[in-house]
């Protein structure tokens, strides 16, 4: 899925003017540079190398490339740097991954207006509306996991009253049921004790 978004970043950004010369005062990410994509400023290749490196790289790729994004953000936090991690951080395919952070850092940088450049901005642009995406789908299936949790623990708690009803019910007759023998065995003992009396007296 994330190979496929990349595909179409590439045909999204491919019309934009590539104006990465002019940005000669950006500094460079701390991953190395790629070969340049026709059609894309030099800045915006390093970011779909580095998406695809945390989305088709090992484990050991992935832990590598993120933790250099993020050292590159903390040591000189540029406008580069942090697009970077925003990106890093919005792509899910790694243990690191955090799309609420990536939301708030790819919203800042989208409010700075002219900071980013123009592939720049539409790159950070898609990643956003990705993000705020799986956050509303992370959050409905919080709350349908937790409506069903909250189904179970009723359909339990039903289950366990009407058990406790029955095993009531079945104690109330077991009672009734031994009080009626109880007077039938009396009803019997005294039935006895006359016929008894009358075979003991005769007339």
């Amino acid at each position: 899925m994330r190979s496929a978004a990349a595909i179409v970043l590439c045909t999204a950004l491919a019309g934009c003017t590539s104006v990465g010369a002019a940005d000669g005062e950006r500094p460079t990410p701390s991953v190395a540079a790629p070969a340049a994509v026709p059609g894309l400023g030099d800045g915006v290749t390093v970011y779909l190398e580095t998406l695809r490196s945390l989305i088709e790289g090992d484990a050991v790729v992935q832990a590598d490339v993120f933790r250099n994004v993020s050292a590159a953000a903390d040591a000189a936090p540029t406008t580069t740097n942090r697009l970077m991690l925003a990106l890093a951080l919005a792509t899910p395919t790694h243990p690191a991954s955090d799309p609420a952070q990536a939301q708030q850092l790819l919203s800042e940088l989208l409010a700075t207006g002219d900071a980013l450049l123009p592939e720049e901005h539409v790159l950070a642009l898609i990643h956003l509306k990705e993000v705020e995406q799986r956050l509303i789908l992370d959050a409905e299936a919080t709350r349908l996991q937790r409506a069903n949790a909250a189904a179970t623990a009723q359909r339990k708690d039903r289950s366990a009253q009407e058990l406790q009803a029955a095993l009531e019910e079945n104690r109330q007759l077991k009672a009734a049921l031994d009080e009626a023998r109880a007077r039938l065995d009396a009803i019997t003992n005294i039935e006895r004790s006359i016929r008894e009396r009358e075979n003991a007296d005769p007339k």
